[in-house]
């Protein structure tokens, strides 16, 4: 089932918020297929202080930013104070990446942090990624839920974060 939403369709427009899509490349079929569209994602209470920190509080050239993106099959629902990604995969192709598209222009209000896997093994009901600023551990920053999708080795799963701030 896939499901779209209009990125107007946030609950809480005000202040940082992003939307998540999703997409499957079926290597057998040679087509991509979205599995949810603008999707809103939650800011952590964790991501809150780092954005906080990297641009009002840090004295120094500050840490890295968050571009990292992690992928579970964990269906429990995103919380504020979650600081992991609970089941985080780390295997077959799907493990914590930096991203290979972050994008920002001047003057806009909104930042694409985009990556895109090629699954080397099964995997059964993906459904929840996350942003961190490192490539373990780290500050989660965002985390959010998705339709869930099934992948055989040769599928790709692709995830854009789109982010805005205010």
């Amino acid at each position: 089932m896939t499901r779209s939403r209009s990125v107007h369709d946030d609950v809480n427009p005000k202040g940082i918020h992003g939307y998540i899509t999703v997409q499957v490349y079926r290597h057998l079929e040679k087509k991509w297929e979205v599995v949810d569209q603008y999707h809103p994602n939650l800011l952590t209470t964790d991501g809150r202080d780092f954005y906080h920190a990297q641009v009002l509080t840090n004295t120094s050239a500050g840490t890295r930013g968050s571009g990292f993106i992690a992928v579970t099959t964990d269906a429990t629902a995103p919380a504020a104070g979650d600081t992991t990604l609970t089941g985080e995969i780390t295997t077959n192709g799907l493990a914590r990446a930096d991203a290979t598209t972050k994008t920002h222009t001047d003057n806009t209000n909104s930042t694409t942090i985009e990556h895109e896997w090629t699954a080397s093994g099964t995997h059964t009901n993906v459904q929840k990624c996350a942003l961190f600023n490192a490539s373990s551990s780290g500050t989660m920053t965002h985390e959010g839920t998705f339709t869930a999708a099934s992948l055989i080795s040769g599928d790709k799963l692709k995830v854009t974060y789109v982010i805005n701030i205010g």
